[in-house]
């Protein structure tokens, strides 16, 4: 134990020993590096980020990905925080959450994005885009402005696009053009868009959640499903429905976003890097991920015995043509600003072709 004895009251200065001096020396640099640490501590951010993807798929890979690129773009002053499989709550309310500034950073559908600002869901409108590359072209080069001036007065700062994966037909028979589904039962997640789209195509909707949608199948309550492989095998639905239609009746955008204010609480500097950060990433590339999963969820259906049936460009054609008047009813609902979205999506698609 180091006993610290009072000096000889003589006048002159007490004389510090060479050991002493060395144990000084050491608790001062001791003392430092612990002040340097707690400075450092108190200057990271963290950044919780909400989504409803588990960790171990593509989602959650992009998730980390954006995680290092903040904290490497930020020199570590930001640190995002990740809360997969729906830690925080389900997508709509980690959204609401965000808006308000209670959580910093989410992935999100689109469809969640219009429960802030309703008329954006009109950017996912089925059937609208005549290719997946078309659809990134438009997105990034055409629509990111405009989604981030409707969110962020919401409270959303959207950061980037990202993806949910093509939507098919899932069901005990095969269907391959319009004219199949006139009077069947096809399960449906209750939203405008869904409701009337299936409507436009002569099919009966039956509001089914995710959950909900294998009883329905088996009690014959739905003759069909739409959904994305990365649902269709995980959940066992394709032992319950073992046809999968390829009518791609969907492309699913989705979004990373950030509360619009933490955003403007951040200093120039640290928002420059968050953005710099969203920047990293693109439509084409992250779809081309996803889609590589589908891919592998796809062998893994057909290896155990499903069934995959080709729909052609001449009978996907009987389905896109009865969608015109349902695409220009639906930018009806929203008035102007629909006009004005639905506008920006047709002059997208002529500049970026097909």
């Amino acid at each position: 134990m180091l006993v610290l004895r009072q000096p000889v009251r003589t006048g002159q200065p007490a004389r510090v020993t060479g050991g002493h001096m060395k144990i000084i020396r050491t608790l001062v640099a001791a003392g430092a590096l612990t002040a340097g640490l707690t400075i450092a501590a108190q200057a990271e951010t963290v950044l919780k980020l909400a989504t409803v993807a588990p960790e171990p798929t593509p989602w959650g890979a992009q998730v980390n990905r954006l995680a290092e690129a903040i904290a490497k773009e930020s020199d570590g002053r930001l640190r995002v925080e990740p809360y997969f499989n729906s830690q925080l709550g389900t997508e709509n309310d980690t959204l609401a959450q965000l808006a308000r500034g209670r959580i910093e950073l989410g992935l999100y559908t689109i469809s969640a994005g219009a429960q802030q600002a309703p008329e954006v869901g009109l950017m996912q409108l089925y059937g609208f885009f005549d290719s997946n590359d078309q659809r990134a072209c438009v997105q990034d080069n055409h629509l990111t402005d405009e989604l981030r001036a409707r969110l962020g007065p919401k409270g959303v700062y959207f950061g980037t696009w990202a993806e949910v994966g093509n939507g098919f037909l899932m069901s005990d028979r095969e269907i391959t053009k319009a004219e199949d589904v006139q009077g069947l039962k096809v399960g449906i997640s209750v939203n405008k868009i869904n409701t009337e789209y299936w409507k436009a195509l002569g099919a009966n909707p039956v509001p089914v959640s995710p959950g909900e949608a294998a009883s329905a199948a088996s009690t014959g309550l739905i003759d069909f499903y739409p959904t994305v492989y990365t649902f269709y095998i995980p959940s066992g639905f394709n032992k319950i429905y073992p046809i999968v239609n390829e009518y791609n009746y969907s492309n699913g955008p989705a979004m990373f976003a950030m509360s619009q204010r933490v955003m403007d609480k951040l200093s120039p500097e640290d928002q420059d890097a968050v953005k710099r950060a969203f920047a990293g990433f693109n439509s084409k590339q992250v779809m081309d991920e996803v889609f590589g999963f589908e891919d592998k969820m796809r062998e893994l259906h057909t290896s155990g015995g499903g069934k995959i049936v080709e729909v052609s460009a001449e009978q996907a054609a009987t389905f896109r043509d009865k969608l015109p008047p349902f695409w220009q009813a639906m930018a009806a609902e929203y008035g102007e600003d629909g006009a004005a979205i639905l506008k920006l999506m047709e002059d997208g698609k002529a500049a970026c072709g097909s």
